[in-house]
């Protein structure tokens, strides 16, 4: 199999295991009392509060996912001066879902007591959907430009 179809699979499976994170365990680790909420009612802020901004921080980090994938497999890397570029445009990238998370934080929040919580649950979302996902699958290219990707690459076997 092309190592560009392994690569789109793995984004999508990552996709998939992020959405039940945001979606799924996370809701429930305020609906079951896990994390206490005492100044608003739970079923009802995870209804609207939480999912608003958890799908704002999830969409934005899948979809700069994607667009580093596209921009990084169009990429013509011949130098420094190339590699150094790419390297920029990645860090722009990084930098859609962190404003996504101001933004969920900021429109979103509704619950002081969820405050600290919801930013922690909001980062480890964008580090693993965007900053895991495109360590483990940049296209040939920029494979290696990645922070951490040639450590995550050997611990995975991925060459």
């Amino acid at each position: 199999m092309e190592p560009w179809i392994v690569e789109i699979i793995r984004i999508i499976v990552l996709s998939l295991v992020g959405a039940a994170l945001v979606f799924l365990v996370q809701p429930w680790l305020y609906k079951s009392g896990a994390i206490s909420l005492s100044d608003v009612d739970p079923e009802s802020w995870v209804g609207g509060n939480y999912t608003n901004g958890a799908a704002i921080v999830f969409a934005v980090a899948v979809i700069s996912t994607a667009l580093w994938y596209l921009v990084g497999a169009k990429a013509k890397v011949r130098g420094a001066h190339d590699v150094s570029r790419m390297g920029l445009i990645w860090w722009l990238f990084m930098l859609l879902p962190i404003l996504g998370i101001g933004v969920a934080l900021y429109f979103f929040n509704g619950s002081k007591d969820a405050l600290l919580s919801l930013a922690s649950f909001y980062v480890f979302d964008v580090l693993f959907l965007f900053w895991f996902s495109t360590a483990i699958n940049s296209p040939l290219a920029v494979k290696f430009l990645v922070p951490g990707s040639f450590f995550l690459r050997r611990l995975f076997r991925l060459g």
